[in-house]
């Protein structure tokens, strides 16, 4: 069982789960491996190396599922463990409680082989509604709090499986960075001010550093971008979550999504991403308080070092504009 671990003098909290170490690995090399898909557990027909279904998706034209979700076979969080009120034994001044949650795999596609950046506009529009219809469900549960979508492409970005996927977490707590966002979003709204991430995008397409904008969503070099060619996806509209979210905003994202994708590789050739989804908590959604769901994407070119882990202060060596230029051309090569 995974335990949540309190740290007294720093403040967070850390997630221990052994159990994790145990799952399977076909990605051994950096950035990009593409493994046997006869013995992929997310390929079509081994449906019974994975835990029951619990959402299919499925193309027009496309027979069978083309996008899958179900529980992880190795789960970080248990739903379990939701009613689970005790205290783990842990020495004071230390705090600590078991691991509850949910913890789910969304398969985007059928295909082994694909890669977010070649996904068509239908097919990465679904993915997205998959992750709405996900996120609409488990908010209706009022022992979650919040939840987190990710996606790790590449060794390098922490991925295991090479057949396209997702993970959705979703805790009991609200996890650090989405409490300070909370704390951005509701001191500026106290203040009067409109949205923060409102004022970001505006600043950002104003000072040329737009990668993608369709008019929807929009997908930014941030002026503060934390490491190199990261990128901000958003919808233009001040929303609090994608599951509320209308049709052409979740297409459009999902545009977003693999243009980012798209605009890394015209770039940076093969190399190993991540991408998170920032929802408003269950729990702020429930006590009315001021959103902007957003995600990240940026590739893994190195780790933090000793003063990045030392002061909390992001070490970013790449201009965001000029980062903003290179990707746009980058994603203009893919189109050729």
């Amino acid at each position: 069982m995974s335990e949540l671990r309190h740290d007294p003098v720093g403040g967070g909290w850390t997630l221990i789960a052994p159990e994790r170490a145990w799952r399977p690995r076909d990605v051994t090399h950096a950035p990009r491996e593409v493994s046997d898909p006869a013995a992929c557990p997310f390929c079509p027909g081994h449906e019974d190396l994975t835990p029951p279904t619990r959402l299919a998706l499925s193309l027009e034209g496309e027979t069978g599922w083309s996008v899958r979700v179900f529980e992880n076979r190795f789960p970080a969080v248990r739903p379990e463990t939701l009613e689970d009120e005790r205290a783990i034994d842990a020495p004071a001044p230390y705090r600590a409680q078991p691991g509850a949650g949910v913890h789910e795999v969304i398969v985007e596609t059928r295909r082994h082989e694909d890669a977010l950046a070649d996904y068509a506009p239908a097919h990465a529009a679904l993915v997205v509604e998959a992750y709405a219809q996900r996120l609409a469900t488990l908010r209706e549960d009022m022992r979650l709090a919040a939840a987190v979508i990710f996606r790790n492409d590449g060794v390098a970005a922490g991925a295991t499986l090479s057949h396209p996927h997702s993970q959705l977490m979703a805790l009991e707590r609200v996890p650090e960075m989405l409490v300070r966002e909370i704390g951005c979003f509701s001191q500026a709204a106290t203040a009067g001010a409109e949205c923060v991430l409102c004022g970001a995008i505006t600043a950002d397409r104003a000072g040329g550093r737009a990668v993608f904008d369709d008019g929807c969503c929009v997908a930014v070099s941030t002026f503060s971008a934390p490491t190199p060619y990261h990128m901000r996806i958003a919808p233009l509209r001040c929303s609090s979550t994608l599951a509320d979210a209308t049709p052409d905003e979740r297409a459009s994202f999902g545009a977003a999504l693999v243009a980012a994708a798209r605009a890394l590789r015209g770039t940076l050739g093969e190399v190993g991403f991540n991408a998170y989804l920032h929802d408003e908590p269950f729990s702020a959604q429930r006590a009315g308080l001021p959103f902007h769901w957003h995600a990240d994407l940026f590739p893994r070119l190195g780790d933090r070092a000793g003063f990045e882990w030392g002061s909390g202060v992001a070490l970013n060596v790449v201009d965001p504009d000029a980062a903003a230029e290179s990707l746009r051309g980058g994603l203009a090569r893919e189109a050729r």
